[in-house]
């Protein structure tokens, strides 16, 4: 073999190898942060966990869809808060929620992690209407994230 073929072989298992290691890493990220008005954001549970199995793609779009679909009560949420006259009647802003999700889709834990609206009832609201969601069964809990935007009018 000629010493460039070398080289080029060389560089070929080089950028095979970059990109083998560049997809490794922490799985637990699977889809990015949203800022509200984009896909809400999913995390995989912690490494082991219960049941062992890996949350198949579908059951998390199951999630994300059973999450979406209570936006429209949720904005009720939002009502109660300015009706309450903790928030402006012009309020807009968001919240983001986690949950655990059990394996047999019931909300273990839901808890407002980050805010633009401060508003203990509205807060509340959100984790109520969250833990009485029923959700797919799942082979393992399930720790996500949510962002519900809101706009008073």
């Amino acid at each position: 073999m000629s010493a460039p073929m070398t080289r080029a072989m060389a560089g070929r298992v080089l950028l095979i190898a970059g990109l083998v290691l560049g997809c490794g890493g922490k799985h637990g990220d699977t889809t990015p942060t949203s800022g509200g008005d984009g896909p809400p954001t999913a995390r995989q549970g912690g490494e082991g966990g219960e049941g062992g199995g890996m949350v198949p793609p579908e059951k998390m779009d199951e999630v994300n869809r059973a999450l979406q679909r209570k936006q429209p009560i949720m904005s009720h949420c939002l009502a109660l808060a300015v009706d309450n006259g903790e928030l402006p009647k012009n309020s807009r802003g968001k919240v983001t929620l986690e949950i655990v999700i059990s394996p047999a889709g019931r909300a273990d834990s839901v808890k407002v992690v980050r805010a633009t609206l401060d508003s203990k009832s509205l807060n509340e609201c959100l984790i109520a209407h969250v833990k009485e969601i029923q959700f797919p069964e799942l082979p393992r809990a399930y720790e996500t994230s949510f962002t519900y935007g809101f706009e008073a009018m």
